[in-house]
C-alpha cells in the first residue's frame, strides 16, 4: 500500500496493537476491513519493557509482553500553559456514527498498554501517556472492533477517508476538530510505532483498532487499522 507515512521504512520498529475481544460466540461475524468471517481476539503486543511515566514517554529495548495495546512512544503535550491541563473525555466521528465517552488508558508494569474491558467495547479510550488534543505531539485514542455481542466503537472505523471529521471533546467544555489524512490496514508484525507514537511538532491525532482477518488458530485478528488526522 503506497502512502504518504511511509510505512515499509518503519518496520524495524514494529510493535503490534491489540482490540479485539476473543469472542467466538461471533464466528458468523464479517470482518470489518475484508469482509470475511471470524470471530474477534487479542495478540500478544511487542513493548518496551518499561512503561513510560505520565509527564514523558521512555523509549525503551522492545520485549514481548502480555496480551495488551502496543505501548506508547509519544512524547506527551509541549508547552502546555499554567495551570490545570484539561483532559479529553469524548470523541465523535459522525461519518461513521461514533459518540464515545473516552475511558483513561494507561500502561501496566509489564509495558502493554491497559486494554478496557469487553463490558467497555462501545467506548474508545485516551492513552494518557500521549498528547492532550490540541497540543504538540501525537494524541492515541484506541477501541474495540468487536465483543461477544457484536460490533463495537470502532467496528466502522475502517470506512473512514481523508477529509473525514473527528471530534474530541475536552473536560474544559473546548472541542479539537481534526480532519483525517489517511487510512490504513498493516499487519501487527509491521506496525509502525514510531509513526503513530512517535513525537511530532504539531498536534496530531491517531485513531487505533483491530481489523484484517481473525485468525481461528490464534484466536486474533491478523492487522490493525489506523487512522491519521491532523487540525483542521
Amino acid at each position: 500500500m503506497s502512502r504518504a507515512h511511509g510505512l515499509a521504512a518503519l518496520a524495524a520498529g514494529a510493535a503490534s496493537l491489540v482490540l479485539g475481544a476473543g469472542a467466538l460466540a461471533l464466528a458468523a461475524a464479517p470482518s470489518p476491513t475484508t469482509g470475511t468471517t471470524g470471530a474477534p481476539g487479542p495478540a500478544a503486543a511487542v513493548a518496551p519493557s518499561a512503561a513510560p511515566s505520565a509527564a514523558t514517554a521512555a523509549s525503551a529495548a522492545p520485549a514481548v509482553t502480555r496480551e495488551g495495546f502496543a505501548p506508547s512512544l509519544a512524547t506527551g503535550a509541549e508547552g502546555a500553559t499554567a495551570g490545570r491541563t484539561p483532559v479529553p473525555v469524548g470523541v465523535s466521528v459522525p461519518r461513521i456514527g461514533v459518540a464515545s465517552g473516552l475511558l483513561p488508558l494507561g500502561i501496566a508494569a509489564d509495558g502493554a498498554l491497559q486494554v478496557p474491558d469487553l463490558g467497555d467495547a462501545q467506548s474508545a479510550g485516551w492513552l494518557t501517556t500521549s498528547a492532550v488534543p490540541g497540543r504538540p505531539g501525537p494524541s492515541v485514542i484506541a477501541g474495540h472492533v468487536d465483543s461477544r455481542s457484536g460490533p463495537a466503537v470502532f467496528f466502522r472505523l475502517h470506512e473512514l477517508e481523508a477529509g473525514d471529521q473527528v471530534d474530541v471533546q475536552l473536560d474544559d467544555g473546548t472541542t479539537v476538530t481534526y480532519a483525517v489524512d489517511d487510512v490504513v490496514r498493516v499487519s501487527k508484525d509491521d506496525f509502525p510505532t514510531q509513526e503513530v507514537y512517535g513525537p511530532r511538532p504539531g498536534p496530531v491525532l491517531r485513531l487505533v483498532t483491530c481489523g484484517g482477518a481473525f485468525d481461528r488458530a490464534t484466536g486474533h485478528y491478523e492487522d490493525n487499522v489506523i487512522v491519521f488526522a491532523s487540525l483542521r
